[in-house]
């Protein structure tokens, strides 16, 4: 499938994959920071902004094969730094345990490595069912926008929050229930974390209640030499909630690869 992408800036190239049920929109503050150094690519995830919503369950698999199939039409032959929030989390760590040589350096944002769990997979199901029956996504947008930013950014900075909603709203139904049952049946990937070997960068909202620091925290420990950094005053979408301080600790770890 060609994915719509971002593709922005000098130097090596940094893969950036977005949240559900967002799109690349997410990673303007990164494109317009860290871009000014390195290649930005960030594509739209099936189903999600200005790529094909087409039917049928989204697997964290087919996302990444849909991932490595825009490199290779980039001319992008060799490993790239790959960095994923939330979902696309789930999408990165299915790329570097299947094409470990495709990933120069890992980056896991507010995301976990650990299956679904039956009661989790049965809401992810009931919500699908609901975006359909509603035929736009409206359902997911109002059970998700309380709990995507911290408490102070959702009471004092509309100006953040207000843009990922229209965000939301735009992606399909079609689109939103694909995705929601493929992280549904993602496999857990936890056993497969102590095989990495190269330089990952785990990053976490301090205010994160998806996907929270402990969480974090359990995946830096599972990953020989990772890591971990707490973005205070942010939310499950740490990057784009405290982008000063998320690029900060971004461009200190992309230097980090170079010395």
């Amino acid at each position: 499938m060609r994915l719509a992408c971002t593709d922005e800036g000098p130097g090596p190239a940094v893969v950036l994959l977005h949240g559900f049920p967002l799109s690349r929109a997410m990673w303007e503050p990164q494109v317009s920071g860290v871009g000014s150094i390195y290649r930005i690519i960030a594509p739209d995830l099936r189903g999600h902004g200005d790529s094909p919503a087409p039917e049928g369950v989204y697997t964290m698999d087919e996302m990444a094969d849909d991932v490595l199939e825009l490199l290779r039409t980039l001319h992008l032959d060799g490993p790239v730094v790959l960095g994923g929030l939330s979902m696309g989390g789930y999408v990165a760590l299915s790329m570097v345990a299947r094409y470990p040589d495709r990933i120069r350096a890992l980056m896991l944002m507010d995301t976990r490595a650990g299956a679904d769990t039956p009661d989790a997979a049965k809401k992810r199901e009931e919500m699908a069912q609901a975006v359909i029956a509603a035929g736009n996504s409206g359902p997911v947008v109002e059970a998700m926008m309380p709990r995507l930013f911290a408490a102070q950014t959702l009471k004092d900075h509309p100006e953040r929050v207000e843009p990922l909603r229209t965000v939301m709203e735009q992606n399909t139904a079609r689109g939103i229930a694909g995705a929601l049952r493929g992280m549904a049946v993602r496999p857990d990937r936890r056993g497969e974390l102590a095989a990495i070997r190269v330089p990952t960068l785990v990053l976490v909202g301090e205010e994160d209640v998806l996907t929270p620091p402990s969480e974090a925290q359990a995946l830096a420990d599972a990953i020989a030499g990772a890591r971990l950094e707490v973005v205070p005053e942010a939310g499950h979408l740490a990057p784009y909630e405290n982008f000063a301080v998320a690029n900060a600790v971004i461009l200190r770890f992309l230097e980090g690869l170079d010395r």
